[in-house]
């Protein structure tokens, strides 16, 4: 089921997509950056504070998928809007460590209501044929976000500082999401029963098909998410580099990915195309891990970022075509949670071991074998499965 309401809401997701990944993924390197110059504090710390953030979110997500259950995914959309919003709003404020982490314990909550998983619930309540279409529509916003959001940041904070361009964005992005999400977004005509949404929740947990889909994607966003943080202070020291310039071009290709995907996923076996798109990205980190010249460490987020938007689509996609439409929130919100328990790692592990060594050479061969392992795994799905297996 299809109709004009149906895509109006994948419209506003795709905002909230936008709003969420722009201030809540891609910025995490600018804001790294800024509270180390403003404070000194060690990437570690505030590493590991971002972290904190990931876990404490994935531990509510199962809250959110009750949440949408209860008050509908309107109310939970602007309730996360309004909760980031005030936090990215204090954010430059901060003057101490526990600050920091009390705004980002704040955003965890925010960032679980308007991202992935209650997008493809939200998307999966009005659309069954074309679902796949419609979700990697809606989350082109994810890649939309760090083609705009983050380099319009970093082209604005010479002029206003910090402080100032950061608040400006943020209201800008809560105005236009905001607005999106209350005039379109409504329950849908394949919204799940509210009691059938808390049925075996958790019986997935106890077999491979569910873990043969969530292992993998977990290893690899630990290394995306890891990596994409630590992507500015890792080449803002290399000369003639423009950091904004490489998180624009990251993020470009990753809607070219993103584009070309949603052409030929109906004619690729999923699990094929995720090991691919993470082996894409092994071949990149390899290259930026000794590069020094502009146009190769270019060419090398170019190539990374091509994958960086199939590998948060292709797991649902991957789920769709495995699991009854019926089990399809249930599965996904879970395997979202799982998979942000580990990628929560990524930032924090990568910061502490570039302390310990004094470079990103550690960091960088950690992405990679996280990424060779997920090539591996994925490829390892049972002979016989079925819904719910």
């Amino acid at each position: 089921m299809s109709t004009g309401a149906g895509w109006r809401v994948v419209f506003a997701c795709f905002l909230s997509a936008v709003f969420a990944w722009g201030f809540g993924f891609y910025a995490h390197g600018i804001y790294l950056v800024e509270l180390q110059k403003a404070h000194g504090w060690s990437t570690g710390l505030i590493s590991s504070i971002i972290t904190g953030h990931y876990v404490l979110g994935a531990l509510l997500l199962p809250r959110i998928a009750w949440a949408i259950g209860r008050f509908g995914p309107r109310v939970v959309f602007l309730s996360g809007l309004a909760v980031t919003a005030v936090a990215l709003l204090l954010l430059p404020s901060v003057e101490a460590p526990w600050q920091l982490a009390v705004l980002y314990a704040l955003m965890a909550p925010g960032w679980n209501a308007t991202s992935l998983a209650p997008i493809a619930a939200t998307v999966g309540q009005w659309f069954d044929r074309n679902r796949g279409l419609a979700l990697n529509l809606a989350l082109s916003g994810a890649t939309v976000a760090g083609l705009v959001v983050a380099p319009a940041l970093l082209a604005i904070i010479p002029t206003l500082g910090f402080a100032d361009a950061e608040r400006l964005l943020v209201v800008i992005g809560i105005a236009v999401a905001g607005t999106a999400v209350a005039l379109f977004v409504r329950r849908g005509p394949l919204s799940p029963k509210p009691a059938a949404m808390t049925q075996g929740t958790l019986a997935p947990l106890r077999r491979w098909h569910f873990w043969s889909i969530s292992a993998p994607f977990a290893f690899v966003l630990m290394s995306q998410v890891g990596f994409l943080t630590h992507l500015v202070p890792l080449i803002a020291g290399r000369s003639d580099v423009d950091p904004g310039l490489a998180v624009g071009i990251n993020a470009f290709m990753a809607l070219v990915g993103r584009v070309v995907l949603g052409f030929v996923i109906d004619r690729l076996e999923p699990r094929r195309a995720s090991a691919l798109s993470f082996l894409v990205q092994v071949a990149a980190i390899a290259v930026l891990a000794r590069a020094e010249e502009a146009a190769v460490i270019y060419g090398a987020c170019a190539v990374y970022g091509f994958s960086v938007g199939n590998n948060i689509t292709l797991s649902p996609l991957i789920i769709q075509r495995e699991y009854a439409a019926a089990d399809f929130p249930a599965i996904v919100a879970l395997s979202t949670a799982v998979v942000q328990i580990l990628y929560a790692f990524g930032p924090g592990l990568l910061g502490v071991l570039r302390d310990a060594f004094g470079s990103y050479g550690v960091p960088l061969a950690v992405c990679l074998g996280l990424n060779l392992a997920a090539s591996v795994v994925i490829l390892m799905r049972p002979r016989h499965f079925s819904s719910g297996t």
